[in-house]
C-alpha cells in the first residue's frame, strides 16, 4: 500500500522506516504468491499495475474495517480515536486477529484451542496480547472457560468482515486473465423457492465452471447474523423494510401474494371459504415475528380467539410434509409449493380476502463492493428471475 500511495519503493522505504530490500523482498512474496505483477518498476517510480489496484484498493477496505471494528467494539464512553486506532492497528498480527476470531466462534479458549491444535497457553497469550493492545475488555471468564464478552463478539465481527476484503482480493487477482473463480457466499431464508436460486446457480457455473457456491438456510436471524459476519455475501428471501440493523441494506425484487393453502382434497377444497372456516382448522406456521405469521394473526383480528398454531416450523419441507398428511393449514405463496400444486398433491384455497403478501428481495451489508463473481451470479440470477416472475424488472 505504502509503494502505490508514495510512488516508489525509496519512498516507501523511508516512509515505513524499512529497508528498501526488505519491501522488495516482500512486494516478490506477494506476486509469487498471487502469480500477477503488482508494480511496473522505472526510473522514476513505481505505479501498480491493475491486478496491484485490485489488492490496493481491496487491503484498503480491509484496513479501514479494522480500524472500524476497533473502534465500534469498545463499549467505553470514550472510544478509541482515529490516531489511537491507527496505532492498534500498527501492533495487531494476523496471529491475533485469527485467535481472537477463533475464540469467539468456538465459544471458549479451551475449545478453540483444542480445535486449532494448538497449545491453550499460546492461545492465552495472543488474546491477552490483543486486549492489552486495544485498552479493553475482550473475554470473560465463565464455567466453561475464557469467552468473548459482548465487545469482543463484536469485534471478532468486524474482524471476519474485514477478512472477507482479503479472500475477495485473492478471487479478483486468479481471475485477473478473465476466468471468473472464487465463491459466492449466500444466505437463503427456508420460505423462499428454492427452484429459483437453484437455476441461477446452475446457470452461473454453466457458464464460469470455476465457480463455487457456498449456500446457507435458515430462519431470518441467524442468515442475518451470516451475513453481518462475513460469513454471507448476500441474503435472499423476505425483506424486512426496515431492517433489524442499521448496516444493512435492502433492496426489492418482486411481491410475492399468500394464499391458503391445503392438501388436495381437504374439507375445505373447492369451497368458498370463511374465516369461520379456516377457525375449525389447525395451522402450520412460522414462530412470531415473521411476516407470514404477521399476515396469519391479522387474518384472525378482532376475534375473540387467534389461530390455532400446533406447530411452528421455519421449514418448507418439514410443512409440506404437514399439508400433505393431514388437514392442517398453512399461510404460503403459491410460488413455493408450485411443484406441489401443479402435482395436485396441495391446493390454494377460495378465500375472497386479500392476506397479503411477501416482499422478496436482497439484503446486502451496506459497505459491501461486490467482486465480478458475485455481480456475474447477480446478472444471471436476476435474468433467472426474469423468466420466472412476471413483470420482474431488475434493480439498478
Amino acid at each position: 500500500m505504502s509503494v502505490c500511495e508514495l510512488g516508489s519503493l525509496n519512498a516507501a522505504s523511508k516512509g515505513l522506516n524499512v529497508a528498501q530490500p526488505a519491501i522488495s523482498q516482500a512486494l516478490s512474496r506477494l506476486e509469487e504468491y498471487y502469480e500477477v505483477p503488482l508494480l511496473t518498476r522505472r526510473s522514476g517510480g513505481s505505479q501498480p499495475t491493475e491486478e496491484g489496484k485490485v489488492l490496493w484498493h481491496r487491503c484498503e477496505r480491509f484496513f479501514r474495517l479494522l480500524q472500524r471494528g476497533i473502534v465500534l467494539a469498545s463499549e467505553r464512553a470514550s472510544a478509541p480515536s482515529l490516531t489511537q486506532s491507527n496505532h492498534i492497528l500498527a501492533r495487531l498480527t494476523a496471529a491475533q486477529i485469527f485467535a481472537h476470531i477463533s475464540v469467539s466462534h468456538h465459544g471458549s479458549l479451551l475449545l478453540a484451542a483444542k480445535a486449532d491444535d494448538i497449545s491453550v497457553s499460546a492461545l492465552h497469550r495472543a488474546v491477552r496480547d490483543i486486549e492489552s493492545n486495544l485498552g479493553y475488555e475482550l473475554y470473560t471468564k465463565t464455567p466453561q472457560g475464557l469467552s468473548v464478552n459482548r465487545a469482543g463478539a463484536e469485534l471478532a465481527r468486524q474482524f471476519r468482515i474485514a477478512l472477507r476484503e482479503l479472500e475477495t482480493a485473492e478471487e479478483e487477482l486468479k481471475g485477473s486473465d478473465g476466468t471468473l473463480v472464487g465463491r459466492v457466499l449466500i444466505a437463503s431464508l427456508p420460505m423462499i423457492r428454492s427452484s429459483i436460486l437453484g437455476k441461477a446457480i446452475n446457470r452461473t457455473r454453466a457458464k464460469a465452471p470455476g465457480l463455487d457456491f457456498v449456500v446457507l438456510e435458515g430462519i431470518y436471524d441467524t442468515m442475518l447474523k451470516a451475513l453481518r459476519s462475513g460469513e454471507a455475501d448476500m441474503l435472499i428471501g423476505a425483506i424486512r423494510n426496515p431492517p433489524p440493523a442499521n448496516d444493512v441494506v435492502e433492496t426489492f425484487l418482486f411481491s410475492d401474494p399468500y394464499s391458503i393453502i391445503a392438501r388436495k382434497g381437504h374439507p375445505l377444497d373447492g369451497k368458498d371459504v370463511t374465516v369461520d372456516d379456516l377457525a375449525a382448522f389447525e395451522w402450520v406456521a412460522q414462530q412470531e415475528g415473521t411476516p407470514i405469521r404477521s399476515a396469519l394473526n391479522a387474518l384472525f383480528e378482532g376475534r375473540s380467539e387467534g389461530p390455532r398454531v400446533r406447530i411452528e416450523a421455519p421449514s418448507t419441507l418439514l410443512t409440506r410434509s404437514v399439508l400433505l398428511e393431514s388437514d392442517t393449514l398453512a399461510i404460503l405463496s403459491v410460488r413455493q409449493m408450485a411443484l406441489e400444486v401443479k402435482l395436485g398433491l396441495l391446493t390454494p384455497l377460495r378465500f375472497q380476502t386479500p392476506i397479503g403478501g411477501r416482499a422478496i428481495g436482497m439484503t446486502m451489508r451496506s459497505d459491501w463492493l461486490p467482486s465480478k463473481t458475485q455481480l456475474f451470479f447477480l446478472e444471471n440470477f436476476f435474468e433467472v428471475l426474469g423468466e420466472e416472475i412476471k413483470g420482474f424488472t431488475p434493480p439498478t
